[in-house]
């Protein structure tokens, strides 16, 4: 990580995380409060690095619609692995031909129905574009794993 923040800083990113500020809110904060300009990553690494946690929401997320096919999983199965909605996993995929100035790219759709191009540059950063809507965390995460599974099978 390249920028180095003050332990004042660090106190002000601590309580946002406890506050239940998500990664682009204190992102955004940092420029607004500080005027420190990190990507989404370096924030995202820079929670690793201190151990800092975000704090979940208190009030509740509004159920998503029921799903009429869904069947219920069974509860040894709801623990071995993590499910993003209960609209299934999001489709990742992995572009024929790279996006000049990019390292890898490709296209997801999210089970809600959020569309998007991903692309990963020379420098190692993850970003987003033409994103029809925001996906949810659980969705985030579920791509985060699909994103993993399909660049091990080195497809």
């Amino acid at each position: 990580m390249a920028t180095k923040l003050s332990p004042e800083q660090l106190d002000m990113v601590r309580r946002w995380a406890a506050q239940g500020v998500d990664l682009n809110g204190i992102q955004k904060n940092l420029v607004a409060e500080c005027g420190v300009h990190m990507t989404y990553m370096d924030v995202r690494f820079l929670l690793l690095d201190y151990g800092i946690e975000i704090a979940k929401a208190t009030a509740p997320a509004p159920a998503p619609a029921p799903q009429p096919a869904a069947p219920a999983p069974a509860a040894e199965e709801s623990v071995a692995e993590p499910t993003p909605t209960m609209g299934g996993k999001p489709e990742v995929t992995l572009d024929e031909l790279q996006i000049p100035g990019t390292l890898l790219s490709g296209k997801a759709i999210f089970p809600s129905g959020v569309k998007g191009a991903w692309q990963i540059d020379q420098m190692g950063r993850f970003g987003w574009s033409e994103l029809s809507g925001k996906p949810s965390t659980a969705e985030l995460q579920a791509f985060q794993f699909e994103l993993t599974q399909l660049l091990s099978c080195g497809a």
